[in-house]
């Protein structure tokens, strides 16, 4: 009798402890995260979700992938470096300007008037942006030096215009002597 006594402590015991390992191994492939469990061996609990992987942390109230993107300003940024800021926003600054707290594509970019051109194919006169490279200011007004004179502050329409006393004139089709304009090509005598 005491060996079957002894018999049956071990099977009790010998049961007892493969639940115990069972459960024991069952709680480590399983572990709570928000509202379901993970596997710790090939998966990561990042604000009580489940991602696959390994490799997942927290920047600030965002999850993201450590091997693929970087934790910037509290941002999780794709690659393996943060960029700089501008504004509310990261940019390039090998390929974007930053003006006014806004990212621009390009390099060569200003501020007219308070707002951003760029200088590649925009100019800045009078606070006032323009299309084109060639813009002048003339008096309170500006022209395009490509296709327009200024004489005396006054804009003309036509390259070459020349002061003439107090006045301006076109030597293409006009003469100037002695401060004084005439139509057409006049010799002016001394």
């Amino acid at each position: 009798m005491n060996r079957f006594h002894i018999w049956i402590a071990g099977a009790v015991l010998f049961v007892t402890i493969a639940l115990s390992v069972s459960v024991i191994a069952a709680n480590q492939s399983c572990i709570p995260c928000g509202d379901s469990c993970y596997d710790p061996s090939k998966q990561s609990c990042c604000q009580g979700q489940v991602y696959d992987g390994l490799h997942w942390g927290v920047c600030k109230d965002a999850c993201y992938n450590i091997e693929k993107q970087v934790c910037c300003n509290g941002k999780p940024v794709n690659g393996t470096r943060c960029l700089p800021t501008c504004g509310d926003s990261f940019y390039n600054p090998i390929t974007q300007s930053c003006c006014q707290g806004e990212p621009k594509d390009g390099l060569l970019w200003g501020i007219c008037g308070g707002k951003c051109y760029d200088l590649t194919n925009e100019t800045c006169c009078n606070n006032q942006i323009y299309p084109g490279t060639g813009w002048q200011k003339c008096g309170d007004t500006c022209y395009n030096k490509n296709n327009q004179s200024c004489c005396l502050g006054v804009v003309y329409d036509g390259k070459g215009y020349t002061k003439c006393g107090d006045t301006c004139y076109n030597p293409k089709t006009e003469s100037c002597c002695k401060g004084k304009v005439s139509e057409g090509k006049v010799e002016c005598a001394y």
